[in-house]
């Protein structure tokens, strides 16, 4: 199999496997993604055999993340898809480590993706670092106890003046966060129109305070995205959705993993549940720990940290950690180990997903030296992740 950057001579071939496995020709997101964005503003990777057909594909989607303080551009892996008469080839490995050697090249040391089945690239050291807490309930049963009647919510064109301000305003105490720049939401706002999204926003004293992002389709209201900056305006966002029965029989929202609206509620049996959503992996390791902002408040410490990766031999690192004065310093060693973890379990640490004591806990990671767990948990603190970003 060669390995190749699509072009436009090879569009067409791209497309056909999109439409065979994905949305299809005549779909709106389609015509848009192929007339406006695809190998104009992203990147496709091929595989292809000796007569030039497509066996397989992915497509990376340039998105800059705010990781832990510092900006960093975090591709995006969608369209994976294999040709019918290809697959149970094993095609998908070699085509995702071609990927890694490009991306390595290009000083990236973060890929994204949003799995069908977590099993497909659980063995390639994909781990989830973002979840979303899922509710799911007849519309007529979304009724909460405490809402301000009184806070202004207005039906809006979708306005990126609007949003683009709330959205910073609210995520920029998060982490993990996409950077939406005036490309990203001008394609994000593209396809809400697209795919008929509404949008309703929410005054606190004549100031936008939040949005709800929604879709009504199939009898089914769906939240795309609310933001909101307290529980007062999103409760009152969410009875501005209970008020739409005669559009709708049920309603699904992926709030925040760490929502609270379900004490709202009086039927317990509403509550819903946090799920995975996002998989993250680090393709290099050396480099994300090189641009790893500390604080000054973190102690002092250090540690021989084991760091092992089953695709690319050069992720593979025996590392003594020292943290001093604000500043965290990386160097090969030959001494014991204190902690080993493969870069699935490393990923989720420095994402903030969980901590290391956590990762130990579940025993995702192997720890000859209890102690030292302190220093990677003080130098990788749990955040608040979240991405909402399909594309």
């Amino acid at each position: 199999m060669i390995f190749k950057m699509v072009n436009e001579q090879r569009m067409d071939k791209v497309m056909q496997l999109w439409d065979y496995s994905f949305e299809k020709k005549d779909d709106p997101f389609y015509q848009w993604y192929f007339a406006e964005f695809c190998c104009k503003n992203n990147m496709v990777i091929g595989g292809f055999d000796e007569q030039d057909k497509l066996l397989n594909m992915l497509h990376l989607n340039p998105y800059m993340l705010r990781v832990r303080g510092f900006e960093q551009l975090t591709p995006y892996i969608v369209g994976v898809a294999t040709a019918p008469a290809a697959r149970g080839c094993h095609l998908f490995e070699p085509l995702l480590k071609t990927t890694f050697d490009i991306l390595r090249t290009q000083q990236i040391p973060f890929v994204l993706l949003m799995p069908i089945h977590a099993g497909i690239y659980q063995p390639y050291q994909f781990s989830y670092c973002y979840f979303r807490h899922s509710y799911a309930m007849d519309l007529a049963k979304l009724k909460l106890k405490d809402f301000n009647i009184d806070l202004k919510v207005e039906y809006l064109p979708l306005d990126k003046e609007i949003l683009s301000e709330i959205y910073y305003n609210i995520t920029k105490q998060w982490n993990a966060v996409p950077v939406r720049t005036d490309f990203q939401w001008g394609k994000l706002l593209k396809v809400h129109a697209l795919e008929n999204v509404h949008c309703a926003v929410c005054y606190e004293k004549d100031v936008p305070a939040g949005y709800m992002l929604y879709k009504l389709q199939d009898k089914v209201f769906t939240v795309v995205e609310l933001l909101a900056v307290n529980q007062k305006v999103k409760n009152r966002l969410l009875q501005y959705a209970s008020q739409h029965q005669s559009e709708a029989e049920k309603f699904v929202w992926l709030a925040e993993s760490w929502d609270k609206t379900y004490l709202y509620f009086a039927d317990q049996k509403l509550s819903g549940s946090v799920q995975p959503f996002m998989m993250a992996r680090c393709i290099d390791a050396r480099l994300a720990l090189d641009k790893l902002p500390v604080g000054e408040t973190v102690p002092e410490g250090c540690l021989n940290l084991l760091l092992t990766d089953n695709i690319i031999p050069g992720n593979n690192h025996l590392l003594q950690l020292s943290v001093a004065e604000g500043k965290i310093s990386s160097v090969s060693t030959t001494e014991p180990e204190d902690v080993t973890m493969d870069m699935g379990a490393f990923t989720q640490m420095f994402f903030g997903a969980f901590t290391a004591s956590e990762l130990a806990e579940a025993g995702l990671i192997e720890v000859a030296n209890a102690e030292k767990l302190s220093v990677l948990d003080n130098l990788f603190p749990k955040c608040r992740n979240f991405i909402n970003e399909y594309f």
